[in-house]
Order: structure tokens, then sequence, then C-alpha cells
């Protein structure tokens, strides 16, 4: 019985690092991925965000920070 309980306190010691997703983590990634589809695009002609109008050739880097402000939110640690 004791060695048994040793066990069990070991185990609730123990820290798991979790993997799970959060939904502004992948909104994040979404947005990263738009930003980088948008610049290659861009130097191929084609303009994903005309409804921006002039500030559409900033559009990758806004959505870059955006997303990447987003990935990191919930990152524990600084």
């Amino acid at each position: 019985m004791t060695n048994n309980n040793k066990r069990r306190k070991k185990m609730t010691k123990l820290k798991t690092k979790e993997n799970n997703f959060s939904v502004l983590q992948i909104l994040g990634s979404l947005l990263l991925i738009f930003a980088v589809a948008d610049f290659a695009l861009s130097w191929m002609g084609v303009n994903l965000t005309p409804f921006m109008g002039s500030v559409s050739r900033f559009s990758p880097i806004i959505f870059g920070v955006i997303g990447s402000v987003l990935i990191n939110m919930n990152k524990e640690g600084g």
C-alpha cells in the first residue's frame, strides 16, 4: 500500500506538456499563411487585397504581424 501511494504522489508531480492549439493560434497560423501567399502573389501581379486601397501594398506585413501576435499570445514565459 505505501509503495502504491508513493507512485501516485510521483505521478501527480510530473509536468505534462500539452499540445493543444487554441482558436487564436489556428487563426494566427491562417493569417501567416495568407500573408505569405499575398506576398508571393503580389510579385506575380495578383492583388488579394484590393479592398484595402493603397494600404494593400503593406497587407502582407499587417497580416503577418497580426498572425504572429495571435500565435504568441498564449505562450508562457515571455
